[in-house]
Formats: structure tokens, C-alpha cells, sequence
């Protein structure tokens, strides 16, 4: 419970801005909420649990990264174009897998055993993982469990300008990503946060 806890504690601090804002661009992205969100979650578990694990053997620098950005902004372009959810899982996996590779965590004494303890016990630490990214998206959980909960109210968030506004802020992140300004600003708001 406590890495769960440490998860909300963490939607305050500076260097989970570089997991959310992108989680709230897809959050905006409307009817699919229901359905985005929760891959969200997972494909940011799982890089960041491979990242933890030291599986993940590419830096968030360099080529590979351009590609990727690249790539987002395609797919970003591709979703605003088609209103598919084709489109719409595609542009979500790739902003998640960026997302999460470029995320500086701030460690507190929960994610620190994790980091710790990853490499040496790689599945053992995948629990705490999940219940440390749960905790960090329990704001998007809630949006999208209105979705299911109150649709009349979701509704409401399904107009074209708010997936506009979803979509615009994926493709800023791509463009970052692309011209490698992304990973600055995640370290520059990891210098910025403390537990």
C-alpha cells in the first residue's frame, strides 16, 4: 500500500509531468477513453519496469529517439486525421513507450527498493511497479471510469475540439521527442523535484 501511496504522492512532483501531460493528451482523445487509458498504464508498467530491470538497453538519447518522435507525430497526425481506434492504440502504445523511457523518476523510499532490488529479483519488483504506476494515474483512472460510470457526463468530453486539444499535445510531445528537447526537459524537471 505505502508504493501505492508514494505513486499519488508523486503526481505532485515536477518529473511526473513527463508521464502525464501526455497521459492527459490522450485522455482528451474521448470516447476510447475507457479503453486508452488502461494501455496507457500498461505500456508505461512495462518500460519503466524493463527500464528498472535494466532490460531496456535504449538510452533516451540519440537516433533511436528522433525515430521515435518522428514516428509519434506521424501516428499523432495519422489519429487526427482518422478518427479510428486503430490510430487511436497506436498513437497511445508509441506516446507511453516514449513517455516512459524518457521518464526521470523521483525516487522516494518505495521506488528506490524497487531500483534497487530490480535487477536482482526483475519479476519480484514487478508488483510494486504496477502499484507505484497505478497510484501515479489514479487521476486518469478516474476519468476514465467516467466513461463507464456517468456516459451522459463523458460525453461531454467527447467533442471534436477536446480530441483536438489531446491530439495537439501528443504531437508537441513528438515534436520534442523528435528534436531531442524531450529528454532535457525530463531531466531538467527531475533537477527541480524532491521528495
Amino acid at each position: 500500500m505505502g508504493t501505492f501511496a508514494e505513486g499519488i504522492e508523486s503526481i505532485r512532483l515536477a518529473c511526473s509531468l513527463v508521464l502525464l501531460i501526455p497521459a492527459l493528451g490522450i485522455a482528451l482523445l474521448g470516447r476510447r477513453r475507457s479503453l486508452l487509458v488502461p494501455l496507457w498504464i500498461v505500456v508505461v508498467t512495462i518500460v519503466a519496469w524493463l527500464r528498472f530491470t535494466g532490460w531496456w538497453g535504449l538510452e533516451s538519447s540519440g537516433v533511436w529517439h528522433v525515430l521515435a518522435g518522428i514516428a509519434l507525430v506521424a501516428l499523432a497526425a495519422l489519429a487526427w486525421k482518422r478518427d479510428a481506434l486503430s490510430s487511436d492504440v497506436g498513437v497511445t502504445a508509441l506516446a507511453a513507450t516514449i513517455a516512459a523511457w524518457t521518464w526521470v523518476p523521483c525516487v522516494g523510499r518505495h521506488l528506490g527498493d524497487i531500483l534497487n532490488d530490480a535487477r536482482r529479483e526483475p519479476w519480484g519488483q514487478l508488483p510494486p511497479t504496477i502499484a507505484f504506476v497505478l497510484g501515479l494515474f489514479v487521476p486518469l483512472i478516474v476519468l476514465a471510469a467516467f466513461d463507464v460510470a456517468a456516459p451522459k457526463l463523458s460525453e461531454r468530453f467527447d467533442h471534436a475540439n477536446v480530441r483536438a486539444v489531446g491530439l495537439s499535445i501528443v504531437l508537441l510531445v513528438g515534436v520534442l521527442v523528435a528534436v531531442t528537447l524531450f529528454d532535457d526537459l525530463a531531466g531538467e524537471l527531475a533537477r527541480r523535484s524532491s521528495f
